[in-house]
């Protein structure tokens, strides 16, 4: 399977005041790279707006060596890497504009029906999807599970601002959230090692969320997003430093 290499210069809108990159914009740059590598191999958004459906990323982590700083030029590859039923599989490594590898990550992505917001089989879909491939990422990406000793500390009600292509909150805006409460409760400074997110339902404009955290003694925090009507799960994140 081909690998796509997409190059990005890091603008100063993306960057904290350090310098260095966003997480959140960090993630856009993965969804970019993913959806016009998905364009070029035919089974992008126009390919699948013919079948009512449309991807929706479902498990991500990103292990990080450095951060890019401003004016930084990334080269992101990436590729497919497997599928089953459900989930498809793709990977990415990122280096700079000197060669050195600033992060990488594996990611897991699910194809919904537009009608009804449930996942196609895809095996039943002529995506042309391989098999298998490479991983980027040493270990399996498995997804999260909900910690215990969670406090909540924030409540959201998700701006039209945070609404994407497909019409529900873009995977990058649950990430800014979470890293933005534990910067309050925990006063989350300096650099990420890794971050993990586990996407477990949509959200849609003007539905309330609440955020919990919790963090152990190992530098790891965790974030969980509650929908406040339903006390449903929406979305779990990992962050270690």
């Amino acid at each position: 399977m081909k690998v796509r290499e997409e190059k990005f210069t890091v603008k100063s809108y993306e960057c904290r005041p350090d310098g260095n990159i966003k997480t959140a914009c960090l993630m856009q740059y993965l969804q970019e790279a993913a959806a016009l590598h998905a364009e070029e191999l035919g089974f992008g958004v126009d390919s699948l707006n013919t079948m009512n459906s449309y991807w929706v990323l479902s498990n991500l982590r990103i292990e990080i060596n450095r951060f890019p700083k401003w004016n930084d030029e990334i080269t992101v590859k990436t590729w497919p890497s497997g599928y089953n039923r459900l989930i498809a599989t793709r990977e990415f490594v990122a280096k700079d504009q000197n060669d050195c590898e600033l992060f990488r990550a594996g990611s897991q992505w699910m194809v919904l029906d537009k009608r009804s917001n449930r996942p196609k089989n895809l095996l039943h879909l002529d995506l042309s999807l391989p098999k298998t491939g490479l991983k980027a990422l040493s270990e399996k990406l498995v997804r999260l599970e909900p910690q215990d000793g969670y406090s909540e500390v924030d409540r959201i009600s998700v701006p039209y601002s945070s609404i994407d292509l497909n019409g529900h909150v873009n995977n990058t805006e649950y990430v800014r959230w979470g890293i933005d409460a534990l910067r309050k409760a925990f006063k989350l400074e300096g650099n990420i090692r890794s971050m993990h997110a586990t996407y477990l339902s949509e959200v849609f404009e003007a539905d309330e969320l609440n955020l919990l955290l919790s963090q152990n003694n190992n530098g790891h925090f965790y974030v969980l997003a509650r929908r406040a009507d339903e006390d449903s799960n929406v979305y779990v994140m990992e962050i270690s430093c």
